[in-house]
Formats: structure tokens, C-alpha cells, sequence
């Protein structure tokens, strides 16, 4: 398993369901948590590791209950605030591009868990963006897509210079 980056196909591929019969959850999250944290992400889907299935790992920042990163298998969104917050979100398969992107504030969730067990969880602020974010790229949309044309432009001639700068 390894990082695809863009404009690689499988980054706006809907994924299948997760199927615990033919995928083992811990071995899975396991080597996607390992690529998130050596990357310094706090999230990754399941079709940025070239996978068909309807899991990603985040890296809660702001839960007092949860402290480690997790599995999120199967998700459904439950419910959405009509609270919207601008914000920047950078992608690890799109290295050094940053946008500012309109997310709800809040948002409830359910969800699989490795073990199967059913999770109800309520995310916020920053962990409710990362739990969008990488809900977006199990449904073959990419934060590119939610950004206007001269802004992801803008972004793109930031993006080659960081890099520039990175390389030398």
C-alpha cells in the first residue's frame, strides 16, 4: 500500500462499500494510519492508497474522548450544521497545495469501527473538516473540486514555488 498523488484517476473514483469478509480492518487502517502519520496527515481514504473501500483513518485534534487516530468504515452523515466556516486544507496527494474551502462547523456521524461495532460520533471545527474532507474522497471528490477555478489557478503557481523552494 502507498500515497497516490494527483492527478491520479483513483482520487475521484467513488469507492465500493467496505467488506470485512474480503478485508482485514486492522491490517488495513493499520498501514493507512503508518502512511498518514509518516506523511504528517490527520486523515487519509481508502482510494489514496488505491483501495476500493469505504474506510479512512483521521487524527482527531480536538476530541477529549478519542486521543489516537481511527478507522472510520462505512460512514453516513447523520446530521450537518447550517453553520459554514472557511478554512485552509492542504491534501497529502496533492503535496504543498493549500485552499481555502467552505465546511460545516459540525457534524454527526456514523459510522463501523475495526471491531464492527457501530459508532455515533459528533465532530467539530477542524475534525469535522478532516472527517469531510476524507468523506469527500470516498465519494470521488476531491477538495480541487470545491474551490473556484481562478483560486485553484492562484493556488497552483503558490503550490510550484513552495516547491521550488523545497528542492533547492
Amino acid at each position: 500500500m502507498k500515497l497516490i498523488y494527483a492527478p491520479d484517476k483513483w482520487l475521484q473514483t467513488r469507492v465500493d462499500s467496505y467488506s470485512f469478509d474480503s478485508l482485514d480492518p486492522v491490517t488495513v487502517s493499520g498501514e493507512m494510519c503508518k502512511i498518514m502519520m509518516a506523511k504528517d496527515g490527520i486523515g487519509l481514504a481508502a482510494n489514496q492508497v488505491g483501495l476500493s473501500a469505504r474506510i479512512f483513518v483521521m487524527r482527531p485534534l480536538l476530541s477529549k474522548e478519542v486521543t489516537k487516530p481511527f478507522a472510520v468504515i462505512n460512514p453516513v452523515i447523520r446530521e450537518i450544521s447550517e453553520e459554514v466556516e472557511k478554512g485552509m486544507e492542504g491534501c497529502l496527494s496533492y503535496p504543498g497545495l493549500f485552499l481555502e474551502v467552505s465546511r460545516p462547523k459540525r457534524l454527526v456521524a456514523q459510522f463501523l469501527d475495526i471491531d464492527a461495532k457501530e459508532c455515533i460520533m459528533e465532530f467539530n471545527d477542524i475534525d469535522a473538516r478532516c472527517f469531510l474532507h476524507e468523506y469527500d474522497h470516498l465519494e470521488g471528490i476531491v477538495y480541487t473540486d470545491r474551490v473556484s477555478k481562478l483560486k485553484l489557478d492562484i493556488a497552483k503557481k503558490k503550490q510550484k514555488k513552495l516547491i521550488k523552494r523545497i528542492k533547492k
